[in-house]
């Protein structure tokens, strides 16, 4: 029945409209038999008349019926009155927040009063298991005492899904029969891709509001669902320290770890964050007592993420490197290049078994463009490390501003779409500096035609618009053949192999290349990737014949494939000489990769030229970087060099940065054994074996255990001793330089 002021719904009489949302109709009315007054929210017909619907409605409005909280609006009843189903809720007079928002954004003191009560309202609904799922301005209201109350708690779920529709605007719920769930401008990736949500989706929504608030402006924009989807998915907002000046860093950390893509990078709860916003109010208010407020900070407590490869090969190895001899680039000729950024695509079809499509197609792309000695080109890795140097998550896609900054002119993006039958790659080339789009693609290509024809069109689109020339007068699908595989099957596979290996799976790895390999013999960066595979496993007969068909295949590599065989070649085999010049030329190349400026150290090292390592690696411990065994060869060196209090100095470092990181910590006990501080030894053993890196780490952990099981039997405590040794020689490899010494302490403790 149609509501209008003056009628009667049940018990309650209809007094004004309020508004209409994604659920239905909202109306003020007043409740006869209680005498106060509330709000209804008339539910959809098609909802209404669906038993199973509206069952999930009720067991979903009874959990938040048991929510009490001063900034939660109180949802009283499921009813069902003259044929008509309704919610009533507690009635808030005010405004909803988005008509509070400024172009500059609030002051800080305003924000936190809004930040805070929202946080703490997000972690009592998360502790009963209620997700928002839409959370955003349009769903909190201000009261006239400026109190916050947030609407429709644990209900967009239910609304989203039932309602099934596409919405036309970015101001309702966008879904697809329960697929995605929320606001375009407020979703999460998962929400994007159309995965479940949880309680940390909320809290990627909490920080594109708290962004909001502080700069005016929302963090990801578009004018249309799939542009704002792809921002969500690949960009990162610049800092709003960067928009306002009052924003003190401590902000920004909280802002950019709710807005991790991954929700495992996000804070783990709703309460970790309002600790977090509580403290920086306290520290602001002190601030503001002393005036100091921008030189006080709270205490970062991100962990430091230590490089996750157990060796060096893994590392080495992560560049496509491209057969055939395409024309070599000059260092000298670096700075008249057009700079380029190839960002990941992002698959939104749908279709899960096409997501190798992501890395694949940028990968690609860049190995396309790299051929052109007019285009420097930044593919993922490249990126990944100048947003290491700055402590930034690489698993986020850098931002045009961050691109601008190191000097990159334009960022090429793009997402893989079906287009009925067809596959599609659509996207645009930006102008970093202003955001401004300077090209957009669109390249359709039936999907039983394959990955490399679509591609194949795309390089012919883009070189175009970047003014090269990579085919000559080729075909680019065969073009694109020619300077990687043959296979669209065998790229596939290299693909899964590579993951593989910079995860240190290096069976999965190995068994992913060879699969690759016998479908495309000639396939050279599988082929070079599995040589590393085979080195970490310690397979010495198959490493040996695939370093013999790397050689042979070295001539079809360009300049920097070269390079980079050479450049494993000389770790794998000893030649210290040889590293030095590969690693010095790659750093040339690629100044911002630091683990080459590592292996160029490490070259001097094992060359003897300790000062040289030391003047290497140097601006690398001052960075804080994070592969551990820049600490070690430091050390080592101003050991060598005389300086054991600079050593000592800097394996402490070393030992805080890695997070007592086993191997490391073990090449650290070594050291002070020099010196006898034994008890130095037993502290920092005892730290490592609490290290969250032990279960990555046997053979680590069998050193320390090792270690620990020496120091008990000097002790006298021979029955711990013995326990700590038989796990020790379980975790030892046979041929592990420890054995001796693990055997000797067996013999010892034998005697006793």
């Amino acid at each position: 029945m149609p509501l209008s002021p003056g009628s009667r719904l049940g018990p309650y009489d209809v007094v004004a409209p309020l508004g209409a949302g994604g659920m239905g109709e909202v109306w003020r009315a007043r409740d006869a038999r209680l005498g106060r007054e509330v709000a209804i929210k008339l539910l959809p017909a098609e909802l209404a008349a669906d038993p199973g619907r509206l069952a999930r409605l009720e067991r979903e409005a009874r959990t938040v019926a048991a929510l009490n909280h001063p900034n939660i609006v109180t949802l009283y009843s499921v009813e069902d009155a003259d044929g008509v189903r309704f919610l009533t809720m507690e009635l808030v007079e005010g405004h909803s927040l988005d008509r509070e928002l400024p172009p500059g954004g609030l002051p800080l003191s305003r924000l936190l009063d809004i930040a805070i009560p929202l946080a703490d309202a997000l972690a009592a609904a998360h502790k009963q298991g209620v997700v928002h799922r839409d959370l955003k301005p349009g769903n909190i209201m201000v009261t006239p005492e400026g109190r916050l109350k947030v609407l429709d708690f644990g209900l967009a779920k239910t609304s989203s899904m039932d309602l099934g529709s596409h919405a036309a605007t970015f101001d309702a719920p966008l879904s697809t029969a329960g697929v995605v769930i929320g606001t375009a401008p407020y979703m999460a990736p998962e929400q994007v891709r159309g995965e479940p949500a949880d309680a940390r989706t909320d809290l990627f929504a909490f920080g594109i509001v708290l962004y909001e608030l502080a700069c005016g402006h929302r963090p990801f924009a578009g004018s249309t669902f799939v542009v704002v989807a792809s921002a969500i998915l690949r960009d990162t907002p610049d800092p709003p320290s960067r928009v306002r000046a009052d924003v003190p860093v401590e902000f920004d950390r909280i802002v950019r770890r709710c807005l991790e893509k991954s929700p495992e990078s996000r804070y783990a709860s709703a309460t970790e964050l309002l600790a977090d916003l509580s403290a920086l109010r306290r520290v602001l208010e002190q601030g503001s007592a002393t005036g100091t407020a921008r030189a006080r900070r709270v205490p970062s407590r991100i962990p430091v993420v230590v490089v996750a490869l157990a060796t060096v090969a893994a590392f080495i190895a992560w560049a496509v490197l491209h057969p055939p001899a395409g024309r070599r680039p000059t260092v000298a000729a670096q700075g008249n290049r057009q700079s380029v950024a190839v960002l990941q695509f992002e698959n939104i079809t749908g279709d899960r078994s096409l997501d190798w499509m992501q890395r694949g197609s940028s990968e690609l792309l860049s190995a396309a463009l790299v051929q052109s000695p007019q285009l420097d080109v930044f593919d993922a890795e490249r990126l990944g490390e100048l947003q290491a140097a700055e402590h930034l998550t690489a698993t986020a896609a850098p931002g045009d501003a961050f691109l601008a900054r190191h000097g990159i002119r334009r960022a090429i993006t793009g997402h893989i779409l079906r287009a009925g039958r067809d596959l599609r790659i659509e996207g645009r080339i930006v102008d970093t500096q202003d955001g401004r789009p300077v090209h957009s693609y669109t390249v359709d290509s039936p999907a039983d035609s394959g990955f490399f024809h679509v591609m194949g069109r795309l390089v012919a689109n883009l070189q175009a618009a970047l003014e090269v020339n990579l085919t000559g007068n080729r075909e680019a699908e065969g073009w694109l053949r020619e300077i990687t595989t043959t296979s669209v099957d065998a790229y596939r596979l290299y693909l899964r192999g590579h993951e593989a290996l910079l995860a240190s799976h290096w069976r999965e790895a190995a068994a992913a290349y060879e699969q690759a390999l016998d479908i495309d013999s000639t396939f050279i960066a599988a082929r070079s990737e599995l040589s590393g595979a085979y080195w970490n496993l310690g397979d010495n007969p198959r490493l040996q014949l695939t370093r013999a068909a790397v050689a042979r295949l070295r001539l079809r590599a360009d300049h920097r494939g070269q390079l980079r065989i050479d450049l494993l070649e000389s770790v794998v085999s000893d030649d210290n000489r040889g590293l030095v010049r590969a690693a010095s030329e790659l750093k040339s190349l690629y100044p911002e990769n630091r683990f080459y400026t590592y292996l160029l150290g490490r070259g001097y090292y094992t060359s003897r030229e300790y000062q040289r390592c030391i003047d290497t690696l140097r601006p690398l411990v001052e960075q804080r970087y994070t592969w551990p065994w820049t600490y070690v060869l430091t050390a080592h060196s101003e050991a060598q060099l005389g300086d054991s209090t600079a050593a000592r100095r800097t394996f402490e470092l070393g030992f805080a940065v890695s997070g007592a990181e086993p191997e490391y910590t073990c090449a650290y006990v070594r050291f002070l054994k020099t010196h006898g501080e034994q008890a130095r030894i037993r502290e920092v053993v005892a730290q490592a074996l609490r290290s969250p890196a032990l279960a990555e780490s046997p053979v680590g952990e069998g050193g320390l255990r090792l270690e620990l099981a020496s120091d008990l039997a000097a002790r006298g405590n021979t029955v711990r001793a013995r326990q700590e040794l038989n796990r020790a020689l379980a975790l030892l490899p046979a041929n592990d330089d420890a054995r001796p010494a693990a055997d000797s302490l067996a013999r010892a403790l034998g005697k006793r």
